[in-house]
């Protein structure tokens, strides 16, 4: 983990990839500066050059005054992309500049501003595809597929559920034993398929700890668990 290299990370929608870039970022040599993280996807097309990249004063209508941009918030530290792979063509090349040049232009500005950022994007597309239908630039693919991280879905790893319930509860409630689980309780949680994998696992912890329980039962469980 202690390297700068780009980092793209694969696998089905909610299995954790921005929890694994938070590890990346804070065992790596970035690790006391800032992480950032957005979602391509939630974006519309028009708005995320501007949000990426921010603008100068007076670029647009309503630019009353600088907006700095992603990048630039994320100098010196990491960048998370989510869903990279709902990137535009054109998007796709002004990233691809960045990544090649280091530097990026605010829209409406004039002058490239030094960037130093640490790239990490994440997918659940399977990029390969894309460029081999002409969706998605093979120049760009290669330059975040520096090394690919794999992430399997929850069902795959169900070892793993007792150590990211742990996390969870220490997230949401504050200490780690601030919520504990019976054997009973523990068995369909180990046992159901996840079809929302790590977020559905997120977000039981939430009601739990929302509708104030200490000590989960099998009845505290949802009929679907």
């Amino acid at each position: 983990t202690d390297t700068d290299f780009p980092v793209l990370l694969t696998g089905e929608s909610g299995t954790g990839k921005e929890l694994v870039a938070q590890i990346l970022h804070y065992n790596g040599p970035r690790r006391e500066q800032v992480f950032v993280s957005e979602n391509c996807a939630a974006i519309p097309e028009p708005l995320l050059e501007n949000e990426l990249f921010g603008h100068v004063r007076g670029a647009f209508t309503g630019a009353d005054k600088e907006k700095m941009g992603l990048f630039r918030q994320a100098d010196k530290g990491t960048l998370f992309l989510d869903e990279v792979g709902e990137l535009s063509l054109d998007c796709q090349s002004k990233l691809l500049r960045v990544l090649q040049d280091g530097k990026i232009r605010p829209v409406g500005g004039q002058d490239a501003i030094q960037v130093n950022v640490r790239i990490i994007t994440a997918t659940n597309r399977d990029l390969m595809e894309m460029v081999k239908a002409g969706m998605f630039r093979e120049d760009l693919y290669y330059r975040l597929h520096v090394v690919k991280v794999e992430l399997p879905p929850l069902r795959e790893r169900r070892e793993d559920i007792p150590t990211l319930l742990e996390h969870f509860v220490q997230e949401h409630a504050g200490k780690s034993d601030a919520l504990s689980f019976t054997v009973e309780a523990m068995r369909p949680l180990m046992a159901h398929t996840w079809p929302g994998n790590v977020r559905e696992l997120q977000n039981v912890v939430k009601r739990l700890v929302a509708m104030g329980v200490k000590e989960v039962q099998v009845n505290d469980l949802s009929m679907e668990i």
